[in-house]
């Protein structure tokens, strides 16, 4: 009895002190990047993190969110990954969806505000929760988001299981009677059900492996309920309440999981969940009272999506040395002072004041993309995490949408221009829907011949001035600053020559774009003057006369 108190206490004390120095190196790597505003982020799949958005998006009414051509377009998911300081992967779905599920309505964007700035000030509260959240961690593919948007099937034949399950206690019971035939009946039953076990294993094995992160969430759900921070009291009754009722999962999984380790006992226990069947009759349970409970389960599922997400967010503004709350108004508007690009090193900031309609002109490489891609970037996290990379920004609550980086598509047979008028046609529907936006072109109509591009650019630009929605656009067509001069506010970036290189401020200048760069960088890059001489010869006939110089041909 002494031996056995000894190894319980030796045991206990074995525990404590490995979970204390755990606890204690999580803490001191946490700390450590809260003070360099650096971390090293875990590797995921990226198709596992979209799960939760496209179980959303699948589900219920009409998901309008970030378009795939848009997220594309402006590089969020390196932008999301900047952005990810998760310890879940119950968070990093959460905060995935978030920065897609753009909502104009701007709901609970407040108290998402007052979560940011209570993770980012209380230190105790921040790091307690860090050390829960780190607990459950990350698994991909777990898809535990599914399980409150689908009906997950029931194992069939499940009476069929409980009935195997009970010839063992029956062979027990028989050996009171007849010890031969109760092992008989024992062995017989043990050599059936390992059958029967090993026979549907592959089939419940992917299962079992999800409801083994949906019992470590509802555990995390547990823990959080039993954070004594004042500040956090609201948070700890909701998740009381929505533990309670599919806590019972916690103990199906324990079962499921007996002999699933490396002990020298787990062997027998592996043993008995074969014998009993345990793997199929307490996943059966655990899928039931999900069913049952299925709001509960989302509920609080999402909740620590939210916390997580949270200090992601409050995370990601410590590491930034510029950024603001935006402002929002009724007004189609768009200004902001010193707003910069994410995920440019050393970004040159800029500082507009935006209308309904927008053309911005310059030469090659002088800024225009990269600035409308900041400002587009800028729109999201503004409505998604009420955090703007500026000094100071205001806009009117809006969907977003881009064409900028078009390509051919191969697959659908689409040209590089029936690629661009798709992509465009995206933008015309937001607006004839009525619905707030704000457009971002990059280069209108590239994709044809010269007429009857400025024709259908100079179409569209007229058709979007007209309609609701604010537009931005970016053009090489220094023709378009003319036609376009009484409905859009013209803006342009330009450069200078020095020492036979050519300088660009990256800076946005009023009015349009008075100079071209071509044929400059082609001197620059020592082409033949012949080339050179002629280029220029032929721009000057064209500006002239508005025509073109027939080419010497030889004969």
């Amino acid at each position: 009895m002494n031996l056995i108190m000894i190894l319980i206490i030796v045991t206990t004390v074995f525990f404590t002190y490995h979970l204390l120095t755990k606890n204690k190196r999580r803490l001191n790597k946490f700390r450590k990047e809260w003070e360099t505003g650096q971390f090293n982020a875990r590797s995921e799949d990226d198709e596992s993190v979209l799960m939760y958005w496209k179980n959303k998006k699948n589900s219920g009414p009409r998901y309008d969110g970030i378009d795939h051509l848009t997220w594309d377009d402006l590089s969020m998911n390196t932008v999301f990954k900047k952005i990810n300081y998760t310890q879940t992967s119950v968070g990093s779905e959460y905060l995935f969806n978030q920065l897609r599920d753009i909502n104009p309505s701007l709901e609970d964007i407040q108290d998402k505000e007052e979560l940011y700035r209570l993770l980012e000030s209380n230190q105790a509260l921040r790091e307690e929760v860090l050390l829960i959240l780190s607990g459950l961690g990350k698994q991909n593919y777990t898809n535990s988001s599914s399980f409150f948007y689908e009906d997950q099937s029931n194992i069939k034949y499940v009476a069929v299981y409980v009935l195997l399950a009970l010839l063992p206690f029956a062979s027990i019971c028989l050996m009171f009677y007849s010890l031969q035939y109760g092992i008989l009946s024992l062995a017989g039953s043990f050599l059936i059900n390992s059958s029967v076990y090993y026979k549907n294993k592959p089939a419940l094995e992917n299962n079992l492996y999800s409801t083994s992160y949906i019992a470590a969430i509802i555990n995390t759900g547990k823990r959080f309920a039993s954070v004594k921070h004042p500040e956090f009291t609201t948070f700890t009754n909701e998740f009381k309440v929505k533990v309670q009722p599919i806590k019972k999962v916690l103990m199906l999984s324990n079962i499921s999981s007996l002999g699933r380790g490396n002990g020298d006992l787990d062997i027998i226990f592996e043993y008995i969940r074969i014998l009993f069947l345990l793997d199929f009759i307490s996943y059966n349970n655990i899928i039931k009272t999900i069913s049952t409970h299925k709001a509960e389960y989302r509920e609080l599922w999402q909740l620590i999506g939210q916390l997580d997400a949270g200090i992601a967010v409050a995370f990601y503004r410590k590491s930034l040395n510029t950024y603001c709350i935006p402002t929002f108004v009724e007004e189609e508007e768009l200004s902001f002072k010193n707003m910069f690009h994410p995920l440019i090193k050393n970004p040159v900031t800029n500082t507009s004041m935006l209308g309904k309609s927008t053309l911005i002109t310059g030469s090659n490489a002088s800024g225009k993309s990269t600035y409308i891609k900041a400002i587009a970037i800028n729109t999201i996290l503004a409505q998604t995490i009420n955090t703007v990379l500026a000094e100071n920004w205001t806009m009117k609550p809006s969907y977003i949408v881009t064409s900028m980086a078009i390509q051919d598509n191969v697959l659908d047979g689409d040209s590089y221009f029936i690629a661009e008028i798709k992509s465009l046609k995206r933008i015309i529907q937001l607006c004839e829907q009525g619905k707030p936006c704000i457009s971002f072109i990059d280069e209108i109509l590239k994709g044809t011949n010269t007429i009857e591009r400025i024709a259908a650019s100079a179409a569209m630009m007229e058709w979007l001035s007209l309609n609701k929605g604010m537009n931005i656009i970016a053009s090489h067509d220094i023709e378009l600053t003319e036609m376009a001069r009484k409905a859009y506010t013209n803006y342009h970036f330009s450069e200078s020559i020095e020492n036979g290189k050519v300088q660009f401020d990256y800076t946005i200048h009023s009015g349009p774009s008075k100079t071209r760069n071509a044929i400059k960088l082609l001197e620059i890059m020592d082409y033949p003057q012949s080339i050179t001489e002629k280029a220029n010869g032929l721009a000057e006939y064209f500006m002239e006369g508005h025509k073109w110089e027939e080419m010497k041909g030889r004969n």
